[in-house]
């Protein structure tokens, strides 16, 4: 390489990079908060927000722009769950998920379909990339009945900042993580009757007890 290309690619570099700053200028949380996103109608429980992250990169996602962020509401890793790619989600059984954009790509929204025979309980991560932004939502805990009239429905919306003119940038990618699932099986009839007669010899008994007093 001679001495007059090496020193255009250096300076193309340098345009690249400064190009990239001004385009990410004044990044900032604006007013993004955790009920920014939402399901079944309930806000997350947490959120996370980190400029230059990118909840997509790797093979395995990234977990740092939120991992000790949620630290307080359970214990164990986040793993992956899914990328959300052009053509949808890929196989995340027994999880079916959807998701949608409104004109503009900053809001939308997304559902959750539990397609097997069991309670499922997980933290479930909502993360989505926008502007070399990233955001991530918690929902603690959540319980998701099976059965395909079960869909938990969900919006979302990106509120950080980007830019001299403050935009909210457009949706650029979703990855999904997961931790502490648990499944349980759905009790059967018999199981309800046999704690409701449970529940009644109980009271029984209680009230004997007050009347022998």
């Amino acid at each position: 390489m001679n001495v007059l290309t090496k020193t255009l690619r250096q300076r193309c570099l340098a345009a690249a990079a400064m190009l990239a700053f001004a385009l990410n200028a004044y990044a900032d949380i604006g007013s993004a908060s955790a009920a920014d996103v939402t399901l079944d109608g309930s806000p997350a429980d947490a959120f996370a927000y980190q400029d230059g992250w990118n909840p997509h990169a790797g093979p395995m996602g990234d977990t740092s722009g939120f991992g000790s962020a949620f630290d307080g509401f359970g214990t164990g890793d986040f793993t992956l769950l899914a990328k959300h790619e052009s053509s949808g989600f890929p196989d995340t059984s027994p999880l079916a998920f959807t998701f949608a954009q409104n004109p503009g790509g900053t809001s939308g929204t997304w559902s959750v379909t539990n397609t097997g025979a069991d309670i499922i309980t997980l933290d479930l991560v909502f993360a989505i990339h926008a502007g070399n932004q990233g955001g991530a939502w918690l929902f603690d805990d959540q319980t998701i009945n099976p059965g395909a009239t079960e869909t938990l429905p969900g919006t979302w919306q990106i509120l950080w900042t980007v830019g001299n003119n403050r935009a909210n940038p457009e949706f650029s990618n979703l990855t999904l993580f997961e931790r502490d699932r648990m499944t349980m099986p759905i009790p059967e009839p018999g199981t309800y009757a046999m704690l409701l007669a449970g529940l009644m010899v109980t009271g029984v008994a209680a009230r004997r007890m007050r009347r022998n007093r």
